[in-house]
């Protein structure tokens, strides 16, 4: 394969940008197109399950360790406060460092403190620990994202990540059916200790995965970004101006990324939407997910083996729903996606707080209906997000999208932990999930622009 020869561009990236993205999106390896997604999705799938384990062990918790709706609440945002700092901070190291270093040590370290997590004698020591847990697993989840979409072929971008994504979040539905059986045979120790499990395979990564040849790009590693696409089954890039001798530039100067930089110029504004389409959105779904089971239990008085089973049952559904989202994306687009399941949750979620239907299976039914609903706006904001930055504020953009989803998920379980221990009703929760919903499908209809189908370099 014959190495790639480009003009020089002159518009917001590099000719070597450029080109290394032309090699990119012409590669048909197994390395880039099967691996990469493949392997870091299951890796990432721990990421997801680290993140949700809390709410299947947390009606354990309560009869073990005597906890108040209040404490419940502060336990559950104290993983996601931890994922708020993470997200931003390791989005800006990402940006200085590389995706990969940052990826391989979060995730290590994400590993060993599930298994303290598993270990912890009491309420206090588990969250001081997930609280730092919640710093690995906001923070390795945009740069995987960042990574996984920079690697992205533009033709077929959106189930290339979708792929990656349905197999990560896969982690969410794989906790709930695991603590079915795991929390009443092995205990609850047993569901957080299961998070290790991607240590045996972060070597996999080192040995077949190389740095992100688009962000060695940007930052003028132009050798560097050439080894990284011959490791990936591709040829060195050549970048020569009109009518001369093809030739390797030297090193860019790049300046430095600054948070600054998502709020200033043309990104203001789309920071702007995307931030809150991120609130709104998380804000409705990690509050179902982690409050649904427990919900259940302490307000509809379901046995804790039902409950479980019903909120694995929302989780099931995910499994059939994300695969056809992998399948159609790239054909209809992101917005006409993200538009039917908002709307679909806010009219179920504002039905439960308007009309709470007496007949649980009905009940259970359309709280299952929003969580499904609200999960497609969820997979659909993640490429949506990527595809509104350059290389250069790529992480950047993702790790301030998904702080601001960790502030949300942080905020829901106080909120709906004050709503309950006050003795409000039920239906306020749902009222609110559902007007978070309405307002994440406002802004999809009035405020965004399709990307489907553009390359990374023209969006």
């Amino acid at each position: 394969m014959s190495g790639m020869v480009i003009e020089p561009a002159l518009g917001r990236i590099s000719a070597v940008e450029a080109a290394v993205g032309g090699v990119l999106d012409d590669l048909r390896t197994v390395r880039a197109r099967f691996v990469a997604p493949l392997l870091l999705g299951f890796i990432m799938l721990f990421d997801s399950w680290d993140s949700v384990a809390i709410a299947y062990v947390m009606p354990s918790l309560v009869a073990e360790w005597h906890l108040t709706p209040v404490a419940m609440g502060s336990l559950m945002s104290a993983g996601y406060a931890g994922q708020f700092v993470g997200a931003i901070l390791l989005g800006i190291l990402a940006e200085r460092f590389g995706r990969m270093p940052v990826f391989l040590v979060s995730m290590a370290i994400m590993c060993l403190l599930a298994i303290g997590c598993a270990l912890s004698p009491d309420y206090h020591t588990l969250f001081v620990l997930r609280f730092l847990q919640g710093i690995m697993i906001g923070g390795a989840l945009p740069v995987s994202i960042t990574y996984i979409n920079e690697l992205a072929p533009t033709r077929i971008r959106g189930r290339y990540f979708a792929t990656f994504q349905f197999i990560c979040m896969s982690g969410y539905a794989a906790a709930s059916l695991s603590s079915t059986y795991v929390i009443p045979h092995l205990g609850w120790r047993w569901l957080f200790g299961l998070g290790a499990t991607p240590l045996v395979l972060l070597p996999l990564v080192v040995l077949l995965l190389p740095e992100s040849p688009r962000w060695l790009a940007r930052i003028g590693r132009i050798a560097d970004a050439n080894r990284a696409l011959v490791k990936l089954g591709g040829a060195p890039v050549t970048v020569a101006a009109a009518g001369e001798k093809a030739a390797i530039l030297p090193p860019l100067k790049v300046a430095p990324t600054r948070m600054t930089s998502l709020f200033g110029g043309e990104y203001r504004n789309r920071t702007l939407i995307i931030i809150g389409l991120w609130f709104f959105t998380a804000f409705a779904n990690f509050g179902l997910t982690t409050w649904v089971p427990s919900i259940y239990v302490t307000v509809f008085h379901i046995p804790v083996a039902e409950a479980l089973r019903y909120s694995a049952t929302a989780s099931t559904l995910f499994l059939f729903v994300a695969p056809t989202i992998a399948v159609v994306i790239d054909h209809v687009g992101r917005r006409p996606l993200a538009l039917g399941g908002t709307l679909v949750a806010s009219i179920a979620l504002l039905g439960l707080a308007i009309y709470p239907p007496d007949a649980r299976l009905l009940l259970v039914g359309m709280v299952i209906t929003g969580q499904v609903a609200i999960s497609i706006g969820s997979v659909v904001v993640w490429p949506y997000t990527a595809e509104n930055y350059p290389t250069r504020l790529r992480a950047l953009g993702l790790g301030a999208a998904s702080s601001t989803a960790r502030g949300a998920s942080m905020l829901t379980p106080l909120a709906v932990g004050g709503i309950l221990g006050s003795g409000g009703s039920v239906s306020i929760v749902f009222a609110v999930f559902g007007c978070c919903a309405l307002a994440a499908f406002t802004l999809w209809l009035t405020a965004t622009r399709e990307t489907a189908r553009k390359s990374l370099d023209d969006l």
